[in-house]
């Protein structure tokens, strides 16, 4: 990994385009002469983000950037130093403490969004932080000189003074950040000072303080900061609109964090129990360690490019997760109808691309380093930025069940992590299938009958199977009139997902996208999608992110009668109810030989009337049909009842 460097050369000016520091307002009452503003640049993290090879944008080379004032003037780039404004004089070093001139000029420059200072490569990506909990919110982890000894202010109505403001301007290569907390000494409310933290999406930035003041002091300096840079006022922060310049609010969750301080334990509650040994099977051990790790959520999020420092999964709102839908929609009736109202009223498809791109990366942070953000104006940009944001709703479930675990038993007794956490998901039960068994042997052959030959990049091996039951499905199942249904209208099929979203999928079941969502996304609509392919399905599991390891469902789903088509129909869940069907097939060019009943392939009599393919693949002539493989899709999650869930080992040729 190359050595980061940072220059020695004096800064260049700020462009022309910056604002200056706003001056101290000597007509309010303020701290004392000793009150003092202070700023840090934030620590310096050697990880760095991968970058995104499928994106035309993202090719540009920056690892030798130009000098600052060349690029800000070329490209005519923000400076960031616009946003150095609660300040009474300039910043301190990048270093800490105050000293030269050259040294407050760097300060800077190296909160510009792409245009640093002259230097062997950028400022790496942010590292992962841990965040200290105090209260009701989490203390900005990287302020420099409150976070070890102050808490977020809340005051006697309970509003939270702590806010997230993100803004991107894809043309312009702004991707930055600004963070805005009042904060007081644990234990006294009297003494509140202002603390922003400001820079690029995935890099440190840079942090100040100001204050003390008297709380009523601090709340006017707080609104004050928030309107400049929202260009909006704090009480109508959740109905806030995007403004060009301006940078938007991120709602985040709170409501958790006192009793994760209480059901947790602290250093200061003395010496930590011993972790037990986790009591789960070897099989199920083996599954949760996947699906309840840290480390491969932070990996598949940073694949994505979505910024987990700035909106940790444990503060996503859920209408934080709806906006980005709702901004992706935008997106995708502009590419719809590039000559439709949406696209001419902001200006043509391409502008409208930008500026619907700038709104959903405010709402949703993603880290591009210093590369430019990626424009989405492609139909395959848009359905990846959609599972991106379908994904974050599991893995904030993960996310959560991991931090509410509580590490005890009833009775108060430890319990380990991975036991806890496989409780939380409250299944009816999870039990691991014989190997050699019929039932693993005839789920092999499925496996490796309906692996298609275009799939032919890599090799599987069944790992783990387990027999599933969710609690409440057989009851919606049944409540829904789906068990009288005839023999053969049932069927096993395959559902693959990312193994970081699988705890998501246990703990509340495959679910269909919210109204927020656009329906172009969806081929055939908004639904849940199967396929009788092995193959098909297991191209979703990401196994390259988790260790080579997919996870995938076998369902029996109420499919029969559905709607055939031979091509996308974004509205197929209206349509084929409409024709009086409950399900919709895809129709492939490559069809299972035959169909045999699940009862007797698998011993299972509760699977009676459910049919599963026999006898592998075949080649048909379909007039009309393009897609390689079936897919059927269901609009409602009561169709679906889990049954099997599968860990595979997959080989990459």
């Amino acid at each position: 990994m190359p050595r980061t460097t940072r220059s020695s050369t004096k800064a260049s000016a700020a462009p022309a385009s910056a604002d200056p520091p706003a001056p101290a307002n000597t007509t309010t009452a303020v701290a004392p002469a000793k009150s003092k503003a202070t700023t840090k640049k934030a620590p310096v993290s050697k990880k760095r983000t991968r970058a995104d090879a499928n994106s035309q944008d993202d090719t540009t080379d920056t690892s030798k950037p130009a000098s600052t004032a060349k690029r800000a003037k070329r490209k005519g780039i923000k400076d960031d130093a616009a946003d150095v404004d609660i300040a009474d004089s300039a910043p301190a070093t990048a270093g800490g403490d105050v000293s030269s001139s050259n040294n407050q000029a760097q300060a800077q420059t190296d909160v510009k969004d792409a245009a640093p200072a002259k230097s062997e490569t950028p400022e790496p990506p942010a590292k992962m932080v841990s965040v200290l909990k105090r209260g009701a919110a989490p203390v900005d982890p990287l302020s420099p000189h409150l976070v070890s000894t102050h808490q977020v202010y809340v005051d006697d109505q309970g509003e939270i003074w702590d806010a997230m403001l993100n803004q991107t301007d894809a043309l312009n290569n702004n991707n930055k950040f600004y963070v805005i907390q009042l904060l007081h000494p644990s234990g006294n409310k009297n003494s509140v000072s202002l603390h922003v933290r400001w820079g690029r999406v995935g890099e440190n930035g840079s942090a100040q303080d100001k204050g003390p003041w008297s709380p009523a002091q601090a709340i006017q300096e707080f609104l004050k900061q928030f309107k400049s840079k929202a260009g909006a006022d704090w009480g109508d922060r959740k109905t806030m609109q995007p403004k060009k310049g301006k940078y938007m609010w991120l709602e985040r969750a709170y409501g958790d964090d006192e009793d994760e301080d209480k059901g947790k334990g602290k250093e200061d509650d003395g010496p930590r129990a011993k972790t037990p040994e986790p009591t789960l099977g070897a099989e199920l051990l083996d599954l949760a360690s996947l699906i309840f790790s840290v480390s491969l959520i932070q990996a598949a999020l940073s694949e994505m490019n979505y910024d987990a420092n700035k909106l940790p999964l444990g503060k996503l709102a859920k209408s934080t997760i709806l906006n980005g839908f709702t901004a992706l929609k935008g997106i995708a009736e502009v590419l719809a109808d590039p000559d439709g109202a949406k696209a001419s009223e902001l200006g043509g498809k391409r502008q409208a691309c930008v500026t619907l791109t700038n709104a959903y990366y405010s709402v949703i942070p993603h880290s591009f380093g210093r590369r430019h953000p990626t424009i989405i104006d492609r139909p395959e940009i848009l359905k990846r930025e959609l599972e991106l944001v379908d994904a974050l709703g599991d893995m904030e479930i993960a996310n959560k069940i991991m931090s509410d675990s509580r590490p005890k038993d009833a009775d108060g007794n430890p319990v380990n992590p991975l036991d806890a956490s496989m409780r939380s998901l409250d299944l009816k039960f999870i039990d691991p299938v014989s190997r050699g068994s019929k039932e693993w042997d005839n789920i092999v052959s499925y496996m490796t009958g309906t692996h298609g030959a275009t799939h032919s990049n890599y090799t599987t091996n069944l790992r783990n199977l387990f027999r599933v039951e969710r609690n409440g499905e057989a009851e919606n199942w049944s409540g829904a009139g789906w068990g009288d249904l005839k023999d053969g209208e049932k069927m096993l099929l395959w559902h693959g997902s990312r193994s970081t979203n699988f705890a998501g999928i246990l703990k509340q079941g495959l679910r269909i996208a919210p109204p927020e969502a656009p329906v172009t996304g969806y081929m055939f609509g908004k639904g849940v999608y199967f396929a009788d392919a092995f193959s098909k399905s297991a191209n979703y599991c990401h196994a390259g992110q988790s260790k080579n390891i997919g996870i995938m469902l076998l369902c029996e789903v109420a499919v029969k009668p559905y709607l055939e088509l031979n091509d996308a129909d974004y509205h197929a869940d209206k349509n084929s109810k409409n024709h009086g069907k409950i399900a919709t097939k895809g129709v492939g060019l490559a069809q299972p030989r035959e169909w045999q009943d699940c009862s007797e392939a698998l011993d299972r009599e509760d699977l009676k009337g459910v049919i599963m393919p026999k006898g592998g693949l075949e080649k048909v002539q379909s007039p009309g049909t393009w897609l390689q493989y079936n897919e059927y899709i269901v609009y409602s999650p009561n169709q679906i009842r889990v049954r099997y869930l599968l860990m595979v080992d997959m080989k990459y040729r």
